[in-house]
């Protein structure tokens, strides 16, 4: 009996990809998320040129005349991250 591995993406994708290249299945996550497998050979795209893009995060807030600091830091962390 085979029972199905199902992952919510959120904190493990990373589950998700290490039991695709070990052979369980398909991965169904953004192709910039799995470019670094394909570049390397661990895993091979499958369905191209129909994989999802990931256009980046976006992050909505209401305008306030003084941000909250804690949210001033996120948004530069997120900007920061993007640029690597």
């Amino acid at each position: 009996m085979t029972v199905p591995l199902i992952v919510c993406i959120g904190g493990a994708a990373d589950l998700l990809i290490d039991a695709a290249i070990a052979g369980t299945g398909i991965v169904p996550l953004f192709e910039e998320w799995l470019r670094p497998r394909f570049d390397s050979g661990a895993l091979e795209p499958v369905l191209e040129p129909r994989g999802q893009r990931f256009s980046g995060p976006f992050l909505y807030y209401p305008r306030r005349r003084h941000m909250p600091a804690a949210l001033r830091a996120f948004i530069d962390f997120v900007k920061a991250s993007g640029d690597q």
